[in-house]
């Protein structure tokens, strides 16, 4: 029984459209260069939606990395592409992917907090922090900012208590009250220097802030943008210059610490681990006290309610260790 032969300009357009998606978005393009009738195919808008939608997250109206609508999802993914293109793609979708977690749930927990979020910033702000701070920031790093140049809080906001606005949130007990927000990049150079100016740091420290609560109790978050690790100050800062690292991944991995750090805060939220909580004046903060089980346990005693938390994001107290009480009566 001999074989038919059938060429792919001789396939309907359905079987062309199903070949596209498993090509690619790249192997796609280059179909299109083989003929007019396999370009027609390739051109297919919807099949630019489907990558659009699986790379980018993009499912309404097609739009650039600005939030500027455009004529196609074809342009669309043409655009990002390009703007990206001295980046490697995987880790332009997996930061996009994680910035979209956490802006996704800003919008429908906390719109307040995402209204502070600023656009991302070009390449020229980026190398001017490389240069006014003599460093080189890591790829997955560059990307964030790319993407998001951080917080811009109210200028109201700037008292003891801070601003309840911060991104990364906080904790509040005793007389402790914290809460984090990333620092766009003009912050990022002059707390930087100030850090440097006044703990006594060389000048040719590779060590930058990229986060800092906003509340009296201060709190320093520092990438070290040779190894990429983050670390945050503890209560020693200030005298011996002690940090702690906030990731705790193998040193290859090192390099992406900032991203894996985001992404884990990402889950948490997405998953409920951690949520809004109405705290220091009855103002709604990200609250880092993880809510369900096995993280957190309740019992009460004599009357007293005792609810125990594994908070892994206070580095800084060590002396109290990682499980944290609180008590309600």
């Amino acid at each position: 029984m001999e074989m038919e032969i059938v060429y792919l300009d001789g396939l309907g357009d359905l079987c062309l459209h199903f070949i596209a998606l498993k090509l690619g978005p790249k192997d796609t393009a280059v179909l299109a260069c083989v003929n007019k009738r396999l370009r027609d195919s390739a051109y297919e808008d919807s099949l630019w939606r489907t990558f659009c939608e699986k790379d980018l997250n993009i499912t309404d109206a097609p739009h650039d990395t600005q939030g500027n609508q455009t004529q196609s999802f074809k342009v669309a993914y043409q655009l990002w592409r390009e703007s990206f293109s001295m980046y490697p793609w995987p880790l332009v979708k997996r930061v996009h992917n994680c910035w979209a977690t956490l802006k996704n749930w800003l919008t429908l927990h906390f719109p307040q907090a995402s209204h502070t979020l600023q656009i991302g910033a070009s390449e020229s702000d980026i190398k001017h922090l490389e240069d006014k701070l003599s460093v080189k920031l890591p790829l997955s790093t560059k990307l964030l900012y790319r993407f998001c140049n951080g917080q811009q809080l109210p200028h109201h906001h700037h008292t003891q208590l801070g601003s309840p606005l911060g991104l990364i949130g906080g904790y509040y007990f005793y007389n402790h009250l914290v809460n984090v927000y990333l620092l766009p990049l003009s912050q990022v150079i002059a707390k930087t220097k100030d850090f440097v100016r006044h703990l006594g740091f060389s000048s040719r420290s590779k060590y930058i802030v990229v986060a800092a609560s906003s509340t009296y109790i201060e709190k320093l978050f520092f990438l070290n943008c040779i190894t990429g690790q983050l670390y945050v100050g503890t209560n020693n800062l200030s005298t011996d210059g002690e940090m702690m690292p906030c990731v705790s991944v193998p040193p290859i991995n090192q390099r992406d610490a900032m991203l894996l750090w985001l992404e884990e805060h990402g889950r948490r939220l997405q998953t409920g681990i951690i949520h809004l909580r109405e705290e220091a004046g009855n103002v709604p903060r990200i609250n880092l006290f993880p809510q369900p089980p096995p993280l957190c346990s309740t019992a009460v005693t004599n009357g007293v309610q005792v609810i125990l938390c594994k908070l892994h994001f206070i580095y800084s107290l060590p002396c109290l260790g990682f499980l944290l009480y609180y008590f309600h009566v």
